[in-house]
């Protein structure tokens, strides 16, 4: 696990923040998350699968800063928020993809600053 720890404990709190919060149970037995170094973009939500590019995900708790765990936590819950407004959502055009992205950094956004305002 070792540079993961950060992420996995960030994706539970996350987990536990939006039923706390919206009543809203991850649905499924599995939630994978995968990290990989040549994946063009920062993260991709998928149901069931999260697909991260390492510099998103890893921290090492000798070198990272504050701004960096940070960053991973946010990445971490906006992906998994996606959940429940992204991957249940079938856009009618792309106007309605900026709606449902909008309402997940929200959330990614109400997430972070009450974890952060709680340290």
């Amino acid at each position: 696990v070792g540079k993961m720890g950060y992420a996995m404990e960030s994706l539970k709190r996350a987990m536990k923040w939006d039923e706390d919060t919206f009543g809203l149970e991850y649905d499924l037995d599995i939630f994978n998350v995968l990290a990989v170094d040549s994946f063009n973009m920062g993260a991709m939500e998928n149901k069931s699968l999260n697909v991260f590019n390492t510099s998103c995900v890893l921290a090492d708790p000798k070198t990272t800063t504050d701004a960096t765990y940070q960053r991973v936590e946010g990445i971490i819950g906006h992906e998994y928020f996606h959940n429940w407004t992204g991957n249940r959502v079938t856009c009618r055009d792309w106007f309605q993809l900026t709606l449902k992205e909008g309402l997940t950094v929200f959330r990614d956004q109400q997430f972070s600053g009450q974890v952060n305002d709680s340290v």
